[in-house]
C-alpha cells in the first residue's frame, strides 16, 4: 500500500489517497483513499463519496480558524489530481450527499429523542391511500397529488409568490385528494415547516413529506410536522432500505409512495410486499429529459401485469401538463398523478387543475 503523506501549504494540507486502482474506463492507475473494492450495489446512486468529503475542516471548532486538507489522487506520473470519483454523478447524487451534514445539524439541534417525544403533540395522521382512491372512483380519472414547491434544481425558482398556505387551499378548492410538499431547504427552497403551517391553516387534505430520505430520522420528523406519507426513493435506496422506512412509517401511521425510474429499479421494487403506491417518474434525474413513454412502457410488459394483479395503486410524476398527458397514463393503468411545476407556477392554480382534467371551470 502506497504511504500516506500530508503536505502543508497555507491552511490547505494536500492528502493523497491511500492507494492504486484502475479505472473502470480502462483509465491510468490513480490513488484512491479507499479501504476497500467497490461492490455491485442494487443503487444507482452512491449513498455520499465513496472517498469521503473531498474538503475537511480540522480545529475549527469554538470559532478557530484551524485549517482543511484536500483529498486528492495521484497520477501514474506522480502528480496530484482531482478525484473525480468524488464528484456527484447528477443531481440526485449531490442532494443525497447534502444530507449527510443537513443531518448532522438537524440532530445537534433537535436529537430523535425530543423528534420523538414531540411527535404526541402532531395532528393524527389520515389516510393518504384512502383518499387516493376514493378519488378515483368518484371522479373516474386519476387522483390528483398536488405538489407545494417554490423552486427545483433544473428550473430555479418556479414560484416567486411562494406562500405554502395559499398554494395548499388552492389546490384543495381545485380538487386535489393529497398534497405533496417540499421540505428540501438547498436545493428546493422548501422546509419541514411548510408541512406544519399548510396542516394547521385548515386544509384537510393528507399531506405527503417530499423528502430526499436516507435516515430514519427524516421519518419521525416527517410525521412531527403532521406528514400523512413519506416519499421513498429506490434509486437511493436498496430493498433492506425500503423495507426498514416502510415499516417504521407504518409504525407511526403514515403510507409510504416508492419511486422508480427503471425496468430493473420496478422489478427489485416489486420483490417487497405490502406495496400500496408505485411512483413512476418520468423524469431521468440524471439528463432531466422527461418522457411519459416511461410509465407507458413500464406498465406494457409483464410488471405492469404483476402491478395490476396486485392491486398496486400506480402514481405516475414528472411531464404531466394537459388532459391529454393525463388520458394517455390513465389508459397506461396510472391511478393517481403526482403534478407540481405545471400547476404551482400559476397565479390560479386551481383553475389550472379544471384545466387539466379538462373539467369545467
Amino acid at each position: 500500500m502506497a504511504a500516506l503523506s500530508l503536505s502543508f501549504a497555507a491552511p490547505l494540507v494536500s492528502a493523497p489517497a491511500a492507494r492504486a486502482s484502475s479505472s473502470r474506463r480502462g483509465m491510468s492507475s490513480v490513488v484512491r483513499a479507499s479501504v476497500k473494492d467497490p461492490v455491485v450495489s442494487e443503487v444507482s446512486i452512491r449513498r455520499r463519496p465513496p472517498n469521503g468529503l473531498s474538503m475537511h475542516n480540522v480545529g475549527t471548532e469554538n470559532g478557530s480558524p484551524g485549517f482543511a486538507f484536500k483529498m486528492e489522487a495521484i497520477n501514474q506520473n506522480g502528480e496530484r489530481i482531482e478525484n473525480t470519483d468524488n464528484k456527484p454523478r447528477n443531481i440526485l447524487e449531490e442532494i443525497v450527499w447534502s444530507k449527510d451534514e443537513e443531518l448532522v445539524r438537524r440532530k445537534e439541534k433537535f436529537p430523535l429523542e425530543l423528534v420523538r417525544t414531540s411527535m404526541v403533540l402532531a395532528p393524527p395522521p389520515r389516510d393518504f391511500v384512502g383518499a387516493i382512491k376514493e378519488q378515483f372512483k368518484a371522479t373516474g380519472q386519476p387522483a390528483l397529488i398536488a405538489e407545494v414547491k417554490k423552486a427545483s434544481p433544473s428550473k430555479g425558482v418556479i414560484q416567486p409568490n411562494f406562500d405554502p398556505v395559499k398554494i395548499g387551499k388552492a389546490y384543495e378548492a381545485g380538487g386535489a385528494a393529497c398534497l405533496s410538499v417540499l421540505t428540501d431547504e438547498k436545493f428546493f427552497q422548501g422546509g419541514f415547516e411548510n408541512l406544519e403551517l399548510i396542516r394547521s391553516s385548515g386544509v384537510t387534505c393528507p399531506l405527503l413529506c417530499k423528502e430526499f430520505i436516507v435516515d430514519a430520522y427524516q421519518i419521525y420528523l416527517a410525521r412531527k410536522y403532521g406528514a400523512d406519507a413519506i416519499l421513498l426513493i429506490a434509486a437511493v435506496l436498496p430493498n433492506k432500505d425500503l423495507m426498514y422506512f416502510q415499516k417504521i412509517a407504518k409504525s407511526v401511521g403514515m403510507a409510504s409512495l416508492i419511486e422508480v425510474h427503471t425496468y430493473e429499479e420496478m422489478e427489485r421494487v416489486l420483490k417487497l410486499d405490502d406495496i400500496q403506491l408505485l411512483g413512476i417518474n418520468n423524469r431521468d434525474l440524471g439528463t432531466f429529459e422527461v418522457s411519459l413513454n416511461v410509465t407507458v412502457d413500464l406498465m406494457a410488459g409483464p410488471l405492469g401485469d404483476e402491478v395490476r394483479r396486485r392491486g398496486i395503486t400506480v402514481v405516475g410524476e414528472s411531464g404531466i401538463f394537459t388532459i391529454d398527458d393525463v388520458n394517455v397514463l390513465q389508459k397506461a393503468g396510472v391511478g393517481c398523478l403526482l403534478v407540481g411545476e405545471s400547476l404551482v407556477k400559476q397565479d390560479s392554480p386551481e383553475i389550472g387543475i379544471k384545466k387539466m382534467y379538462g373539467r369545467p371551470l
